[in-house]
């Protein structure tokens, strides 16, 4: 059987999509991988004990497992994520993590993980998140780290104090505190899930044409 340009040309495709595929990994995360992209400390529309939330964001190619991970802060909050069923990120997915799960008194967020024994202070405070003892990530803020009712957004990486910024008044969310949970803000950190599949199937189509061209003229 004799296979033409184009099928030879798709076959190759076809195995840079797999080969792009089967290198992503389902692991648990190492430094780097996650970033705290939003923080809600001083809800407004409900109390803090009820509506107070903060984001991450997996930055890396892999889906992470975070049972397991440690959320803690600088002084005696500590939560251990546990589910039992190896709760997963995925890449380039925006991930919250709250107080209070339920939407009809937190303020209108629906949350993908709700912790216990954790708290985050409208002064100063930390989080930090830790797997084997090992730092993921952390930011410490200060009282002049938002504002009530407002979250704070992080709009540039590195994910360093000066990068966070309030999130713009129009982003709303629930009974109308600001903030984007579970989703970009103003500036969208997340990498392409997975880049390299779209980019070679629309050379690939433009190869094809081209060799369409070529044998009709």
């Amino acid at each position: 059987m004799k296979f033409s340009a184009q099928h030879r040309i798709l076959a190759v495709l076809s195995l840079s999509v797999i080969s792009s595929i089967s290198s992503a990994a389902i692991r648990t995360p190492v430094a780097g991988d996650l970033v705290i992209s939003e923080v809600l400390a001083n809800p407004a529309a409900v109390s803090d004990t009820y509506g107070e939330w903060f984001e991450v964001l997996n930055l890396s190619q892999d889906s992470l497992i975070i049972d397991g991970l440690l959320i803690s802060d600088s002084g005696t909050n500590e939560h251990y994520v546990d589910t039992g069923n190896s709760l997963l990120i995925d890449p380039a997915q925006y991930f919250v993590f709250a107080r209070n799960s339920d939407t009809t008194i937190n303020g209108g967020l629906t949350p993908d993980y709700t912790y216990t024994n954790f708290t985050l202070s409208n002064t100063s405070d930390a989080i930090v998140l830790s797997f084997n003892s090992n730092e993921i990530t952390r930011l410490d803020y200060d009282a002049s780290f938002g504002i009530s009712g407002q979250s704070m957004e992080l709009f540039n990486l590195p994910a360093e104090i000066s990068n966070y910024q309030l999130t713009p008044d129009t982003m709303t969310f629930g009974d109308g505190d600001i903030g984007t949970p579970g989703m970009a803000g103003s500036t969208d950190l997340a990498v392409s899930e997975v880049p390299l599949p779209a980019a070679f199937w629309l050379f690939g189509s433009g190869l094809i044409g081209m060799l369409g061209l070529s044998r009709r003229s």
